[in-house]
């Protein structure tokens, strides 16, 4: 099937169990997102398979490829839960740029989702994305900065926690102990509402254990090793922070949430948990193939930054969402 459209672009749906498909439309979407860009993380091609061979129940997923003359030229990808924004990725390949190939996908996009989603999300990192995504209606809602760390990890680099009176870091690799869960679901909801977001829309908080028994059932489908560290002060959870491996692709690494409530901030918590985590990630075996981890803190986040330059980060680029609502069906 082709899908109407004014200008020369034909934009066609791609069939996510058509695995060869499936992938040839992740590549182009990863060629064109990532154009120029250094140590640019991207969903391997396990973990794509794997995505869409168990979709998440519920949610709304659109695959789409644009054809000039024939070739493949840009791709479009758009998942979204009930109730919640649309997440929507755009790329075009450099050389085809400016020929109204983006704009013919964004129009197949909100087609597509018409009776699915109110508001749409896009991120870009560039200047001329988020020039984009505001010719087409949306405004900037948040930005952050991407922090890069080379790897391996230099043990000398992994000292420095503060004396911290009654805390305790314990730390693991994939699910969450029985017996900490409910600590680690009550944590992870409230960094649903602390976690900065600027102008966007929040999507709905999903902290029950129940939820987060499936996200971590699903991750490890998807080839995921989770990477986790729980601060406990005088015996009660106070923070948390995850490191995301994947097990396929293990050359980027991904330092997730971090978070320390906030009646105990300022007093070294959040380095000794980030310090802790670093080290327990030294045990897990695909590491070893790792280049770098990734970071992102918001631009306003000084305290954040500040302990992330700490720890080896760098800023190397910045990320920008932009958020925009769809017309009613």
């Amino acid at each position: 099937m082709t899908l109407e459209t004014t200008s020369p672009v034909q934009i066609t749906p791609v069939d996510p169990a058509d695995p060869e498909a499936l992938l040839a439309w992740n590549a182009l979407l990863r060629d064109g997102y990532n154009a120029g860009r250094e140590a640019a993380w991207w969903a391997s091609e396990e973990s794509t398979l794997a995505q869409y061979g168990d979709p998440k129940p519920g949610r709304t997923s659109v695959l789409l490829l644009a054809h000039l003359d024939g070739a493949p030229v840009g791709a479009a990808g758009a998942e979204v839960d009930p109730g919640d924004p649309a997440e929507v990725e755009i790329s075009v390949l450099p050389r085809h740029r400016r020929r109204g190939v983006g704009r013919a996908l964004a129009a197949a996009v909100r087609e597509a989702l018409a009776g699915h989603a109110e508001v749409v999300q896009a991120e870009t990192y560039s200047e001329a994305g988020v020039g984009f995504a505001r010719d087409q209606g949306m405004r900037l809602g948040n930005q952050e900065h991407r922090l890069l760390r080379a790897m391996p990890l230099d043990p000398e680099a992994l000292t420095g926690a503060a004396d911290v009176p009654g805390l305790e870091i314990r730390t693991w690799h994939g699910a969450c102990p029985e017996e900490l869960v409910e600590d680690w679901a009550r944590l992870t909801t409230q960094m649903d509402a602390d976690v900065p977001m600027g102008d966007l829309t929040r999507p709905a908080s999903r902290g029950e254990v129940a939820d987060l028994r499936r996200n971590e059932q699903r991750m490890d489908d998807q080839g995921w090793t989770l990477v986790r560290g729980l601060a406990l002060l005088d015996g009660t959870a106070v923070g948390y922070t995850e490191i995301f491996v994947n097990r396929h692709d293990p050359e980027i690494l991904t330092q997730d949430d971090t978070l320390v409530d906030r009646a105990h901030r300022g007093r070294g918590i959040g380095r000794a948990l980030k310090l802790a985590n670093l080290e327990n990630l030294r045990a897990v075996p695909e590491v070893a193939g790792a280049r770098w981890i990734q970071t992102y803190t918001a631009l306003d986040n000084a305290p954040m930054l500040a302990l992330n330059r700490a720890l080896g980060f760098r800023e190397e680029d910045v990320l920008s969402i932009l958020e925009g609502e769809l017309p009613r069906a």
